[in-house]
């Protein structure tokens, strides 16, 4: 193996020999240089931070979960936009012979290797599924590769720059979602990036764009915004904390001094930080900031809280603060509802007789929603959803007949009350 030159496709096959790798299709490829390994996920965009040269790992059900949400992208297609991003090869994981693939997956993939021959893109196949595994061996022998390298080879700094931001976004991508493969690989791999989370951490979440209905990309990355990425770096040089940005989003995972004195203290220097680097920024912003995670494992619900906080935050208190689970009131035990799976039952059986008026349900719960919101009076309610005070009352009776019950019943305006604002928790 020639250390002082590049990593190839066909050094990479060598390394996949443990996965049963199989050459598909782009054999005049093999020769293209591999700087990275990225696997695609079952959201949009599928593939972050591409800049080229990357061995792109993919697995069939991924692209059924994104037809499962209205994106229809056929293996040709992933093949044709990876091959304008710049991508020097792909993978398909799970594929151990053509005779375990259903009927129209083996027309798919055959199509897909018809035009990766006419690109010369090297398609491969791989029998595992275990893409996590693969992309962090082919990330490990990379890195490897290049530390052998000659002097005169060595990569640049702005090469090497990229190479740890992104073995540190990837771990906590990993992390944030929690698709790592144990507690104590994780730790072990936090710690040889600088992080110990071994301490107790918050997740602080900052939406730069909460009101934005920002048009999905594909396959490639839309990018961080500048101010994201400034955001992140100031996060990560005063709360010591591991940050990332991801388009008009930041997360970041801060060590706490200690538990409610920590988060207290935390929530003052987040405050002064987003103070510095946002209140000249045009537009508004929303923050959640969750409880204390003591291991690995709480993470990911701390980062569910401190995103879901923060959109609701937006609702409850307003744009630019930085808001707390707790602080949510009521919302909070809706959100407990949720993630033990009662919320959306009570929600659908509690609204159900508006929304079987498919034409006026919706309005109906939107009228009901500003009438207990100010605590029932006529006049207010009328003003505030710009509607005359007979067009209101036409409204509440038409709900109260759907219903069957006069919305005087104590019972009844808080079991609405409680299904219209969980409503809203479904709808994050």
């Amino acid at each position: 193996m020639d250390v002082a030159g590049p990593v190839t496709v066909q050094e990479i096959m060598v390394v996949l020999r443990r996965w049963q790798v199989r050459l598909l299709a782009g054999e005049a490829g093999v020769s293209r240089p591999i700087t990275w390994a990225s696997t695609m996920r079952a959201r949009l965009p599928a593939f972050e931070g591409l800049q080229g040269g990357e061995l792109a790992l993919l697995a069939l059900p991924v692209l059924r979960a994104l037809h499962a949400q209205g994106i229809s992208l056929s293996l040709a297609d992933v093949v044709e936009q990876l091959d304008e991003l710049g991508v020097s090869a792909i993978a398909i994981g799970g594929i151990a012979d053509d005779a375990s693939l259903a009927p129209g997956e083996r027309q798919a993939l055959a199509e897909a290797a018809a035009l990766a021959e006419e690109r010369g893109m090297p398609l491969l196949a791989l029998a595992s599924a275990t893409l996590n595994e693969v992309e962090h061996d082919l990330i490990a022998h990379l890195m490897t590769r290049r530390a052998r390298q000659p002097q005169s080879a060595e990569p640049s700094a702005a090469d090497a720059a990229r190479l740890r931001a992104g073995l540190r976004s990837e771990a906590l991508e990993t992390l944030l979602t929690g698709t790592y493969a144990s507690e104590a690989a994780m730790r072990t791999r936090a710690f040889q990036l600088g992080y110990d989370l071994t301490q107790p951490h918050a997740v602080l979440w900052i939406d730069l764009a909460p009101h934005a209905d920002l048009p999905p990309h594909a396959l490639g990355p839309r990018g961080a915004d500048p101010t994201a990425i400034h955001l992140a770096d100031e996060l990560a040089v005063a709360l010591g904390a591991w940050a990332r940005p991801h388009e008009m989003q930041v997360a970041a995972l801060a060590p706490l001094a200690g538990a409610e004195h920590g988060l207290t203290s935390l929530i003052e220097r987040a405050k002064a930080v987003l103070a510095r680097a946002l209140n000249a920024a045009d537009g508004d912003w929303a923050a959640g900031i969750s409880e204390p995670a003591h291991e690995p494992a709480q993470v990911y619900l701390r980062a569910n809280e401190a995103r879901d906080t923060a959109r609701l935050g937006l609702l409850i208190v307003g744009p630019r603060h930085i808001v707390r689970s707790s602080d949510l009131g009521v919302y909070q035990l809706l959100l407990a509802l949720r993630e033990s799976g009662q919320l959306a039952p009570f929600v659908a059986r509690t609204l159900a007789p508006l929304l079987a008026d498919t034409r006026n349900g919706s309005r109906l719960i939107e009228t009901l929603e500003a009438f207990f919101a100010c605590n029932g009076n006529l006049s207010e309610t009328a003003t505030k959803l710009h509607l005359h005070r007979n067009s209101l009352t036409y409204r509440l009776t038409h709900a109260r007949d759907l219903l069957g019950h006069d919305l005087d019943d104590p019972e009844l305006r808080l079991a609405l009350q409680l299904a219209i604002k969980g409503r809203r928790i479904l709808a994050l």
